[in-house]
């Protein structure tokens, strides 16, 4: 008995540590998201600081710019940064999200930040607290720099000009609109026993498009290189595709990162008794220190000198585009009734700037209403170069029966390969539209069989002396028979009315245009909104342009070959709208194009997409209001 009771207090304390253990470990798994803070511990008055908030996951909401005993200037800058890390052979890439504040401290003294919370997936997140010391001048900086230069000279061997970022370009004269690669290689001198990187400013490129390119963990290029007898580790760190604008010399900035070096220092444990010495030297190499050195890279300048392209055998509707495409579209049906719709589907696909082919010009019958087709992408950004396929959905619905030709359209770029401009054309579509099963018809139906009945003889013979029947009702000239006889060819007369009247509303573009232009407009405002919340800035600003044109054209009947911004304010103006919204209009579109080539810290975003919003709702109201169109 007692050797069973001994037995269960075994059992009963193991599993109390197995339930203990289960406890630790669910705790554990959900402590994954973290946040640090970091910025200067010293800084002089008067100076402007960054504070950056590091995530290991996207933050869903930012805190309000509120920081007690510092000036707010500016922020959050938000930056996705890509680490690689090669230890014992091997590399490993993550990924880290910043927000970083600009401070600048007014008085001297040391204050604490307090811990900032974020919130991420829905939990939030707080940052460790910080405490910074404002001093009367820059000495403690100068100071402080000059020891990290003094420590990385200490190094026995080591050698900061063996860490460098080469860039390097795929063509350096390149036309216009033709997609370029610039690479950035990471070199690491031998003295590296370990080491991590961080891209704080990535290239941009006034004149031309730039697209992020990104490789797959298992791409991450990785190989030796010897200069003059030293043997580098060189690694792809960065890659863009740069898509020339105008001709001439285009610069693309350096790539600037933060690369902290590991190396080995060869430790003497007879002149320490520190117990971190035992902890921070690496047994697997001879006893000796690991040490961290901090290192500042910058890559060098790229030069593209753009050529024009060739004006021989230009085609009139050349998209601008050089690279290699093909061109697919498919009807879903050529045959259906009145009302019914059918989707026509086009494709283009290849390499090249997929993500500026607009919609090709299309003529198609006024008797068919054509809604504005939904664009879907299937874009790649590999280190090779972007490629893939932008779709074009129509919806077509014919209104009136008969037989439909939708003409052949092109698509014009410039293939570099051939030397020459390729024409591709759609094939031509025929729609036979039959009677919709929903009109107004007149019928008529056969006398019912039943209602004729034999007689028992085929002629009856003729009665003689019958008095007539004098009070017998008579249908012909009586209130009901002049009734059947107009009522349907009055109920005709106003089907004829309203059907024309119908067929006309359905004819006036302008009118379809105008009616249509708010709701098209949220629509771009919603896709927008995605791609600002996908942090996809560069899409994000072309969309509002085309948010803004679309409105402005339709709601205001401009032709889209007339679409400038003098005729739009003309139009405007005519109108009677205020001249702040008008200046909102402008003043927004030529924001939109400046951020492109030259990002600002002033124009955000969140700010582009308020305006644009207040710009719609503001001439909706006052159209509504009674202007005088």
């Amino acid at each position: 008995m007692k050797t069973q009771k001994s037995k269960f207090r075994k059992y009963r304390f193991g599993l109390i540590a197995i339930t203990a253990m289960t406890s630790f470990l669910t705790i554990s798994s959900h402590a994954q998201i973290s946040c640090t803070a970091k910025a200067p511990s010293q800084v002089a008055a008067g100076q402007a600081f960054h504070l950056t908030f590091e995530l290991n996951e996207r933050a869903d909401q930012l805190p309000p710019p509120t920081f007690a005993n510092f000036r707010y200037l500016g922020g959050p800058d938000q930056q996705m940064s890509s680490y690689t890390s090669f230890v014992n052979g091997q590399v490993k890439s993550s990924q880290s999200y910043n927000y970083t504040y600009t401070l600048v401290a007014d008085k001297e003294g040391t204050f604490t930040l307090p811990a900032t919370t974020f919130v991420v997936k829905n939990q939030q997140v707080k940052s460790n607290p910080i405490t910074i010391t404002v001093s009367a001048s820059s000495q403690n900086q100068s100071s402080s720099n000059a020891r990290q230069s003094t420590n990385a000279q200490q190094v026995q061997g080591f050698n900061k000009n063996d860490f460098f970022i080469k860039a390097t370009v795929s063509n350096s004269n390149p036309y216009v609109g033709e997609q370029v690669i610039v690479s950035y290689k990471l070199y690491l001198g031998p003295q590296a026993y370990r080491y991590s990187s961080r891209i704080t400013s990535r290239p941009t490129a006034q004149g031309a498009w730039t697209y992020d390119l990104k490789a797959k963990d298992d791409e991450i290029a990785k190989k030796e290189e010897i200069i003059e007898g030293k043997k580098f580790v060189v690694l792809d760190m960065y890659s863009i595709a740069v898509y020339p604008q105008k001709s001439g010399k285009l610069t693309v900035s350096p790539l600037d990162a933060n690369l902290v070096v590991q190396v080995l220092v060869q430790q003497q444990r007879s002149r320490s008794n520190d117990i971190f010495d035992f902890f921070f030297s690496d047994p697997f190499s001879g006893g000796n220190r690991a040490q961290n050195i901090d290192l500042n890279l910058s890559s060098n300048p790229v030069t593209i000198n753009a050529r024009e392209l060739p004006t021989t055998n230009k085609p009139a509707d050349f998209s601008g585009l050089v690279g290699d495409f093909k061109l697919s579209a498919k009807l879903s049906r050529d045959k259906l009734n009145a009302n019914d719709a059918a989707n026509l589907s086009l494709t283009l696909s290849g390499s090249g700037n997929l993500q500026y082919i607009e919609p090709l010009d299309f003529h198609f019958p006024s008797d068919i209403v054509v809604h504005d087709p939904e664009i879907r992408d299937n874009i790649q950004t590999p280190l090779s170069g972007v490629s893939g396929s932008r779709t074009f959905e129509y919806v077509l619905i014919p209104r009136a029966e008969g037989d439909y030709v939708i003409p052949s359209t092109s698509f014009s770029y410039f293939d570099k390969r051939k030397g020459s401009y390729v024409t591709l054309n759609t094939p031509e579509f025929k729609l036979n539209v039959d009677k919709g099963t929903s009109d107004n018809t007149t019928s008529f139906s056969s006398a019912n069989k039943t209602d004729i009945k034999r007689m028992g003889s085929d002629i009856r013979h003729i009665k003689m002396n019958v008095s007539p029947r004098l009070h017998e009702t008579v249908f012909f000239a009586s209130p009901f028979y002049w009734a059947g006889l107009f009522l349907p060819v009055g109920l005709l007369i106003l089907f004829i009315i309203l059907l024309r009247k119908k067929i006309k509303s359905r004819r006036n573009i302008v009118l379809l245009r105008d009616k249509k232009a708010s709701k098209t407009a949220r629509k771009r405002l919603r896709k927008a909104e995605k791609l600002l919340l996908k942090k996809q800035d560069e899409a994000f600003y072309v969309e509002i342009s085309k948010v803004l044109w679309g409105y402005i054209g339709d709601k205001f009947h401009i032709p889209p070959a007339e679409l400038s911004l003098e005729t739009a304010r003309r139009k405007l103006s005519e109108r009677h709208i205020a001249e702040d919204a008008i200046k909102v209009f402008t003043d927004t579109l030529q924001d939109c194009e400046y951020v492109r080539f030259a990002p600002s810290a002033d124009i955000t975003p969140e700010k582009m997409y308020e305006r644009t919003f207040n710009f719609i709702t503001g001439i909706e109201k006052e159209l509504k209001n009674g202007r005088p169109s």
